[in-house]
């Protein structure tokens, strides 16, 4: 069976996932580096970002991007961050999926997925 697609229809594609540490749950989260340089453009001389996800309830999160403050060169989020992993019940160990939706890779996503174990096996449900 042969399924076609039409250009109307959005596509999801995974930027970045992350296993929550405890530094991500209770300060920021560091954010992966090559995602950093391949989707977000800071301008010149900027060290920060506002970007904005929405979650599968729809609500649209406001986070900001840090790099090279206070001598940390890794990315993390900062502002909007703590916030998100209040409302959503975040724990260490929890993973984070970011995604961009649409035919243009124009809106960004989070999921978040807990890893339990289910008659010994592990799964990753979603939240």
């Amino acid at each position: 069976m042969h399924m076609q697609f039409s250009e109307s229809e959005p596509v999801m594609k995974e930027l970045c996932s992350k296993i929550l540490t405890p530094t991500d749950v209770r300060v920021r989260l560091s954010f992966p580096t090559a995602t950093t340089r391949e989707h977000f453009k800071l301008l010149e001389g900027s060290q920060s970002l506002d970007f904005q996800v929405r979650d599968k309830y729809s609500k649209v999160w406001t986070f900001r991007l840090c790099t090279g403050k206070n001598g940390h060169l890794k990315p993390v989020l900062t502002k909007g961050w703590r916030d998100f992993v209040k409302r959503m019940g975040l724990k260490v160990g929890d993973k984070v999926i970011f995604v961009v939706h649409g035919n243009h890779n124009d809106q960004l996503g989070i999921q978040v997925k807990r890893n339990i174990k289910l008659l010994g096996n592990e799964h990753w449900a979603n939240l």
